[in-house]
């Protein structure tokens, strides 16, 4: 796959997330016939300022690899506190508790049929910190997901355009959502794609 072929998905795929944003004429020129197995980026300067969240040099490019890392470091930052404000406030741990945020005004909250939601919610509203690493993991594991959708829409496109956008046509009016289940053996995360303008997080 080209790189330039993920630098378009990806660009796309933050677009969708966060608005676009504009370009700078330095971006990436001679990239069209070089190839890598590793999927890449080449962001706009608002998107390089983003690097240092994910522990990259400023200018350097940001890997759908080093997103996933960063989500993983997260959510295993996350899941440890969380499990520990659980026990210490008396939280049944024995079901499962699955997190996401409501629509609007991204208040994480828990979305399954947990006994003790509502208190649940209440420590978590007291601890913005743990709440935005929980959001930090989210964004970055929807971003990539956007990533991957939109390189395969590009693969597609290349073969048949009509053809992708038929079976990509999705991507044009909806967006993916990250949500993580905690249970006692760790946690599992699924995704659901939502409609364009309604985003759980307000960016």
């Amino acid at each position: 796959m080209s790189i330039s072929a993920v630098d378009r998905s990806l660009m796309t795929a933050l677009n969708q997330i966060y608005g676009p944003t504009e370009t700078s004429g330095s971006s990436a020129q001679n990239t069209d016939e070089t190839t890598s197995t590793e999927d890449t980026a080449t962001l706009s300067p608002q998107g390089l300022r983003l690097s240092s969240l994910f522990g990259t040099e400023p200018g350097k490019a940001i890997t759908l690899d080093d997103l996933r890392s960063f989500a993983r470091e997260k959510l295993g930052e996350f899941a440890k506190r969380f499990k520990a404000l659980l026990e210490a406030n008396g939280i049944d741990t024995s079901q499962p508790i699955t997190l996401g945020h409501e629509p609007g005004s991204g208040r994480l909250v828990v979305t399954n049929d947990h006994p003790q939601a509502d208190k649940i919610e209440q420590l978590l509203a007291q601890d913005l910190d743990l709440c935005n690493t929980y959001t930090a993991a989210t964004s970055a594991l929807a971003i990539v997901k956007h990533g991957e959708e939109h390189s395969r829409f590009t693969e597609a496109y290349e073969k048949n355009p009509q053809a992708a956008v038929a079976q990509f046509s999705y991507l044009f009016n909806s967006q993916w959502g990250a949500q993580v289940t905690f249970g006692q053996d760790g946690f599992d995360v699924s995704y659901q794609r939502v409609p364009r303008g309604e985003s759980a997080i307000e960016v």
